[in-house]
């Protein structure tokens, strides 16, 4: 089948003819699944491909010269750009998976320079000038078998760069495809690779296999980021990014209340989290181990959990950014909030007005955890619809969710008896008093009990 290619690309082969789109691109066309990397590949050197494009619509970025890798776009249309590697053959330091070639020697074998990839799929080549197909290393077929198989010995490609062990399992997941008897065998062997891999690389890989259900859905199964996950346990690769969590396996929980251990309820968590929280679900109960090593219970767990998440994706783990650290850690702080639904309402209505922009999260999480403990799809969590039904009464009724929701502020304060340096205390008291009470919601009425505040009363 034909590829559908950008109209810039075929006027980019007038001046760089016998170039070949490589890798992704090529793979998900073939499988008929949305293209977006635009991987370039021919004879050409950088400087040669600098000279051929001198003058005209298209410009270059370099990006590593020695790797023989630059940017190409259009000048006259920013949609259109794609990455240019000249045919090489690299040489690794052994048994490092540190992905830092020591040798790169250019070649015009378009043959060698497949052998330097990862895998067979992503290693065809597609002709713009002939709309031809070449596949020197069988990725055609693997297609076809829907599996994946390293180039070149696995042990080779995998010494070459660790992180494609990651990558091995993401592919998998995404796509829906089995690992070849040889490959796995070797991933699982030369697992320890990953100890060289950089926070940053090994961090971008684990969130693409987190949700990898959504990457392809007309390929993928609606358990792939599960799948994924468990791929990741069986090659040993846990204990690279968050070992933590191993601790679980075999610790037994209250029949009551829990059908499974720790680390398989943190799993079924995980598999019933929307997307954007599972990191969260997976680390709920991180502190479990700790809190029962330390305290003989796990009563303390939410906090313990917080402190290790913090060092598991912060600056000395995977340095997630400090947003999605505070999300993950509020969700493991709260995922127990009134589990026994005996918080009164008050107190319930202060905690949607303070965790506002995380509510949805935290209802989320708390569902997915209902689930999760008892092993039915069906199960409810009734502290996750408490707060579900009361937010819905407070935006019903007309309930302040904030300090800029209250019809007086700072200002109001000019005056009164109340500190200058007490205001923020003041406005607290009325937004806790306004939220309490449904006859405080009028200016008037809150003036009134603004003035009547004593400062250092409860």
């Amino acid at each position: 089948m034909d590829i559908a290619l950008p109209k810039k690309l075929k006027i980019l082969s007038y001046y760089l003819p016998q170039t070949y789109i490589v890798g992704g691109y090529v793979r998900n066309a073939l499988l008929e699944l949305p293209v977006s990397d635009l991987d370039l590949a021919a004879e050409y050197t950088v400087d040669e491909v600098v000279a051929a494009l001198h003058n005209t619509e298209f410009g270059i970025v370099k990006i590593n010269k020695r790797l023989g890798t630059v940017k190409i776009y259009s000048r006259e249309d920013n949609t259109f750009s794609a990455e240019y590697t000249t045919f090489r053959i690299d040489s690794y330091p052994v048994g490092s998976g540190a992905h830092t070639p020591t040798d790169v020697v250019f070649t015009k074998d378009m043959a060698r320079d497949a052998t330097r990839r990862d895998f067979t799929v992503n290693a065809i080549y597609y002709s713009i000038d002939t709309a031809e197909y070449v596949d020197y290393l069988g990725g055609i077929p693997d297609l076809h078998r829907r599996l994946l198989r390293t180039t070149v010995s696995p042990e080779r490609v995998f010494a070459e760069d660790g992180l494609r062990i990651l990558r091995l399992v993401r592919l998998a997941a995404e796509l829906n495809f089995e690992v070849e008897a040889e490959t796995l065998a070797a991933a699982k062997k030369m697992v320890y690779l990953l100890k060289d891999i950089s926070a940053e690389r090994i961090r971008e890989e684990l969130t693409k296999i987190l949700v990898a259900d959504t990457k392809y859905p007309s390929v993928a199964t609606r358990d792939a980021h599960v799948r994924g996950f468990r791929l990741l346990d069986e090659l040993g690769a846990l204990q690279y990014i968050f070992p933590d969590i191993l601790y679980g396996k075999g610790m037994e929980q209250r029949p009551d209340f829990h059908v499974y251990d720790v680390f398989e309820h943190s799993v079924q968590t995980f598999a019933h989290c929307p997307p954007e929280i599972r990191l969260a679900g997976l680390l709920h109960d991180v502190g479990k181990p700790a809190s029962k090593q330390q305290h003989g219970k796990m009563h303390y767990h939410g906090e313990i959990g917080k402190g290790i998440a913090k060092r598991l994706m912060g600056s000395k783990g995977l340095k997630f950014g400090n947003a999605e650290i505070f999300r993950v850690c509020k969700l493991i702080e709260t995922h127990m909030y009134d589990l026994d639904g005996l918080t009164s309402d008050r107190k319930v209505k202060m905690f949607i007005v303070d965790n506002k922009d995380y509510l949805d999260d935290i209802i989320a999480i708390k569902r997915a955890d209902a689930i999760a403990s008892t092993g039915d799809e069906n199960a409810v969590s009734p502290s996750a619809e408490r707060l579900f039904a009361t937010r819905a009464q407070m935006l019903a009724d007309g309930t302040p969710m904030c300090l800029a929701d209250l019809k007086v502020d700072g200002r109001d304060l000019i005056g009164t008896k109340i500190p200058e340096d007490k205001r923020g205390w003041a406005m607290r008291k009325m937004l806790e008093h306004a939220v309490a009470h449904d006859d405080c919601r009028t200016r008037e009425e809150q003036l009134i009990y603004l003035r009547g505040l004593n400062y250092g009363s409860n």
